[in-house]
């Protein structure tokens, strides 16, 4: 089943190695929050203030996850250390969207899903379920932080080690006028490529409304 969607606000971030400017000192004020974040979340927060959004259902994909915290982790286990407990914390998927629901206050519904290449496929698929059962404005965010010591002996699916896109979406009875076509976006994780489509058609259009795939 199809349906259409008003897209509200569009917002992407990318680097080769790192996101410069995530203006994390104005948008986390407190010290001791902001020290904890994440890259990803960090990213996530950046994304959800260019999206004017901070109070509402929230869909978070990634298909790498929280790559330093897990490198910490086993590197700890190789060496016979301790492991940190704030690695430990950090090193979930779902740790993004639960700072971000921290710094806000946001006490709505979230989703996490990773599901390799399909990730972002997978997020518009559940934001769209989301929407339209809740009839209510969902945000969405895919993003990669994969800038890890000796991540290029490794890496061979991204130029850009820190990259993130986010949507906004409503359901609308309003007709499509934004058609959205599957391209290949050559130097980003393939994990943002569904979601790049959307951005792509839809951040020089005014007040875009798309099809989803429900």
């Amino acid at each position: 089943m199809k349906m259409n969607f008003k897209v509200n606000a569009v917002a992407r971030v990318y680097a080769k190695s790192k996101c410069d400017n995530l203006d994390e000192k104005r948008l986390v004020p407190k010290m001791m929050l902001r020290r904890r974040l994440t890259r990803s979340a960090k990213i996530m927060i950046y994304l959800s203030d260019l999206c004017n959004f901070s109070d509402g259902p929230v869909v978070y994909g990634s298909a790498y996850g929280e790559m330093q915290a897990t490198a910490d982790i086993t590197g700890a286990i190789a060496n016979s250390q301790p492991i940190s407990p704030t690695a430990f914390q950090n090193s979930v998927y779902n740790t993004a969207p639960s700072y971000f629901s921290l710094l806000y206050g946001n006490r709505n519904e979230i989703l996490t899903i990773s599901n390799g290449d399909d990730t972002s496929a997978n997020v518009l698929q559940a934001a769209a379920l989301q929407a339209l059962t809740m009839n209510c404005e969902v945000l969405l965010i895919c993003s990669e932080a994969l800038n890890i010591p000796n991540i290029d002996e490794v890496n061979t699916c991204t130029d850009f080690l820190e990259s993130g896109v986010a949507l906004t979406i409503m359901p609308t009875d309003e007709m499509p006028n934004t058609v959205v076509k599957k391209k290949i976006h050559s130097g980003f994780v393939p994990s943002l490529w569904d979601m790049l489509d959307v951005a792509d058609a839809c951040e020089a259009q005014s007040e875009p409304v798309i099809t989803l795939e429900l």
